[in-house]
């Protein structure tokens, strides 16, 4: 995959990210309208651009070819859990440090960053696979993550409502549409297009403004934090890319497996965090690191796949 259409690509989203950072700095956006931004583009946004995705052409996406990249999405997160805690034990993070690097290593941003940069990068025949994995994350965030977060947390209990999310509801909604080739009325395609096609430029804008709120000094000083970076986010998706070059011989679907490799660490582990009385701080620094560092690393490993 040629490196300069990546870097082109990259660098649009930079940019777009740059543009929610100068707002913020020239406080032409505050703090509250931040959090409204970032509801919208979760619970409307996002979800509407996954369901617009699946009004695309993909009849030639086979259905076993989506079975199949079920399978290695599941084998994608178990392994991450167990590399998450393999680096832990490496890295000899703290014990109050644990938890936060083991959610940064396993929950990388699917939604905000994967979905649009997949759009840009691969193109809308992706969206099904991308689809697969932002259903395992949500699976897996809701399950495992809240597991680890709950973990003295008091009685805050996990109910179903934590399950039935707009993300999830869309991609069981996407994944029906493509599934069963549902025929819907031009009108829901068009409202969807509506709702997505904001998704990108919120979604960045609402990422420059967290990199702005950060210290980027404390992050910098971080030896452990900057090594751990290098290895999850920068070693782990060149050398997945490397190996699946020979044994997975679908480029598509290798792109999108290094794509969600190679994505910055996710939002929503520091979002659930303040919900479960968690200290967001650690992750916070993560998601400023290898979001930063993300037009750089994406950009590199897709010169691999």
């Amino acid at each position: 995959m040629s490196g300069l259409v990546v870097l082109e690509q990259m660098l649009m989203i930079f940019i777009l990210i740059l543009t929610g950072f100068v707002l913020y700095k020239k406080k032409m956006i505050s703090d509250s309208a931040s959090k409204d931004l970032s509801a919208l583009v979760v619970n409307v946004c996002s979800p509407g651009l996954i369901i617009v995705s699946m009004f695309n052409d993909l009849s030639e996406i086979p259905r076993e070819n989506v079975v199949f990249v079920g399978i290695l999405g599941v084998i994608f997160y178990v392994f991450l859990i167990f590399f998450g805690y393999f680096l832990v034990w490496a890295l000899k993070v703290p014990e109050n440090l644990k938890n936060p690097y083991v959610l940064m290593t396993v929950f990388g941003n699917t939604g905000f960053i994967g979905i649009p940069v997949a759009l840009a990068i691969i193109g809308p025949e992706s969206m099904v696979y991308v689809i697969v994995f932002n259903f395992l994350f949500n699976l897996t965030i809701f399950t495992f993550g809240i597991m680890l977060l709950k973990k003295g947390a008091g009685d805050k209990k996990q109910s179903f409502k934590d399950y039935l999310n707009p993300g999830l509801i869309a991609c069981i909604t996407a994944f029906a549409i493509y599934w069963f080739q549902l025929e819907l009325p031009e009108e829901i395609e068009t409202l969807a297009g509506y709702y997505g096609n904001a998704c990108t430029l919120l979604s960045m804008i609402v990422i420059g403004i967290s990199l702005a709120g950060m210290k980027i000094k404390n992050m910098v000083k971080n030896t452990r934090l900057l090594i751990f970076v290098s290895i999850r986010f920068i070693l782990f998706p060149v050398l997945l890319a490397l190996i699946l070059g020979p044994v997975l011989q679908d480029l598509l679907i290798r792109a999108v497996v290094v794509l969600m490799a190679a994505l910055p660490v996710g939002n929503l582990p520091a979002m659930l965090c303040e919900q479960y009385g968690k200290d967001p701080r650690p992750i916070a620094e993560g998601i400023v690191a290898t979001t930063v560092l993300s037009v750089f690393t994406i950009t590199l490993t897709f010169m691999l796949v």
